[in-house]
């Protein structure tokens, strides 16, 4: 039998939520509320970037407050409009279980869907990412699998400077995603990458974050030089991270007397296992990274004016058809939704 008629047309829809006594208490939607509420410690923060009313968020909170039959999500006192709100420790758990397990289910079914359409033998795109996009990028590409079974994608993750290097060097690629576009502006000169495809994914911030248990009380950069901070990790210089993290704290006159107690480490993910493993009091991540870290609490966000953009092109080559859609797909409203729920920045209009 033919698979080649109908592949294109196959997807798989997956519903997951989660309910106590019939009632439901998590899904797709309020668990993205419950992530706005975990990063901006605001109710009508979160329901503005979800581009929902105050009212439906405030009901929604009180919905799930009653299905779970104990507190979530905890409001301050303040009114209506007022005060904040933050995620209870059992509110935190539920929402990092339940996000775990819609990626696991998202993810076997974007690995049995192309075996149930085997057939089309379609060369997959290949990227090449910042490793500070592997989560929201992994769940746009498990989508996109559902979506589209006939079009595998293959991903690698690591630093934009390394992944630049290694394009540089012939490594095969069909769409480099950098976390800095210089990077990318490598590749462009380099006759590599078609210059009429760079798109503007997505902006970042830098924060320091702390272990969530780790008595310390540092408001503000110049705090880190205080005796509680006696080793800050901070990705190598090299890298975008560490070349931001650098330029801030240069910026702000702190880089040579916080150097002696610098712990250089890989990348974003690697200050925050330094911070978790408690080899480090302190570290400078991006946003969108400190969202995921488990057993970490923001200590103060840096100032927006770094310039952390993440920027994408198609490479020049036999797949730049099919890359081309695919950045389509990764620059569209939902996925742009994703970003901001995983910590980026995004803002219209992003194309160059």
């Amino acid at each position: 039998m033919s698979m080649g008629g109908w592949s294109s047309d196959w997807s798989v829809g997956i519903r997951i939520w989660v309910e106590r006594a019939g009632q439901a208490i998590l899904g797709k939607g309020r668990l993205e509320l419950l992530e706005g509420i975990d990063r901006w410690r605001s109710i009508s923060a979160a329901a503005r970037q979800m581009g929902m009313s105050y009212r439906r968020a405030w009901l929604l909170v009180q919905s799930i407050n009653q299905a779970a039959a104990e507190p979530l999500v905890e409001a301050a006192v303040g009114g209506i409009q007022g005060g904040g709100a933050r995620l209870t420790e059992r509110g935190r758990q539920a929402m990092i279980i339940f996000r775990d397990l819609q990626r696991q289910v998202h993810h076997t079914a974007a690995t049995w869907l192309p075996r149930l359409v085997q057939g089309t033998g379609a060369a997959p795109v290949h990227i090449a990412a910042a490793v500070s996009l592997e989560d929201v990028l992994g769940q746009l590409l498990a989508d996109y699998a559902l979506r589209r079974p006939e079009a595998p994608v293959r991903a690698i993750y690591g630093a934009s400077n390394e992944l630049a290097d290694h394009l540089l060097a012939g490594a095969p690629a069909d769409l480099f995603l950098a976390a800095n576009q210089e990077q990318l502006a490598r590749i462009v000169a380099a006759g590599l990458a078609n210059p009429g495809t760079v798109k503007i994914l997505a902006e970042n911030r830098l924060v320091a974050i702390a272990a969530a248990e780790q008595e310390i009380t540092i408001r503000r950069p110049a705090d880190l030089l205080g005796p509680e901070v006696r080793r800050l990790a901070l990705a190598e210089p090299a890298s975008p991270l560490g070349n931001y993290s650098r330029a801030y704290l240069q910026g702000i006159g702190l880089y040579e007397t916080l150097l002696p107690r610098v712990v250089h480490v890989d990348n974003s993910r690697a200050v925050v296992a330094a911070v978790q493993a408690g080899r480090a009091d302190a570290g400078l991540v991006y946003s969108s990274a400190a969202v995921t870290a488990l057993g970490c609490r923001i200590l103060f966000r840096a100032r927006p004016s770094l310039g952390i953009r993440y920027a994408a092109a198609v490479m020049k080559g036999a797949q730049s058809a099919r890359a081309r859609a695919l950045l389509d797909v990764l620059a569209s409203p939902v996925a742009q939704r994703r970003l901001r729920v995983c910590g980026f920045v995004v803002r219209a209009p992003l194309e160059r």
